[in-house]
């Protein structure tokens, strides 16, 4: 990676709290030799999918993020900007990652637990690692897991996972802002503000909203 590249994300982590060691997955990838950590996107909205992001790490690649000094934030704690070049840092240091969309049809049909459980799995089969790590509560439909509360704020391997859940959902969302004007999706992504009710309210709903979500809004 170029010196000039390594500067920026320097310049990008000022002002952001809680900056992390990669502490936490060198002891897992003692005991694991792969590792999966899974974050996600969109599990509030009231449109468009569920957006899951994950990063594979072994040692090898763990080497790669420690060489370059790369640490991950929670991407809430992000600009547009920056969690657009952090991706694409992820692409250019060639850590191994993935981005799964759960439609909002299938979380209609399925309910969100399941649905979210649908898109471990697409991830958990497409690396086959050890070990995954995901954010949030314990869940006991999920072997062969460590839960880590918040985790997207306290380990740069779920940090950097939320970023691809989040860029690749508010590009979606960009994207069918064009095919459907009427609901500010490039600006709300999808989640409840008082302007996209509004829009709902007078104009109904689109095949992209979440049927389930709107049922009282609705009546």
């Amino acid at each position: 990676m170029k010196m000039n590249e390594l500067h920026f994300i320097k310049i990008l982590s000022k002002g952001v709290k809680n900056k992390k060691d990669w502490h936490f997955e060198k002891n897992i990838l003692k005991k694991y030799k792969t590792l999966v950590s899974i974050d996600e996107a969109g599990r509030g909205a009231l449109a468009g999918p569920l957006s899951l992001g994950a990063i594979f790490l072994n040692k090898t690649s763990l080497k790669i993020l420690e060489k370059n000094k790369i640490f991950f934030f929670d991407s809430k704690e992000l600009s547009e900007k920056k969690k657009e070049f952090f991706l694409k840092i992820i692409k250019k240091i060639g850590i191994p990652y993935k981005k799964v969309f759960i439609s909002n049809k299938k979380i209609d049909k399925l309910g969100m637990g399941k649905a979210y459980l649908s898109g471990i799995e697409k991830i958990r089969n497409f690396f086959n690692p050890e070990i995954l790590i995901l954010d949030g509560k314990e869940n006991k439909n999920i072997k062969k897991a460590i839960f880590i509360v918040k985790g997207d704020k306290k380990l740069n391997s779920l940090g950097g996972a939320s970023i691809i859940a989040k860029v690749y959902r508010d590009k979606f969302m960009k994207k069918l802002a064009k095919k459907i004007s009427f609901y500010n999706w490039e600006i709300n992504k999808g989640y409840g503000t008082k302007e996209h009710l509004e829009a709902i309210k007078k104009i109904g709903l689109s095949v992209y909203h979440r049927k389930s979500f709107l049922k009282k809004i609705l009546g």
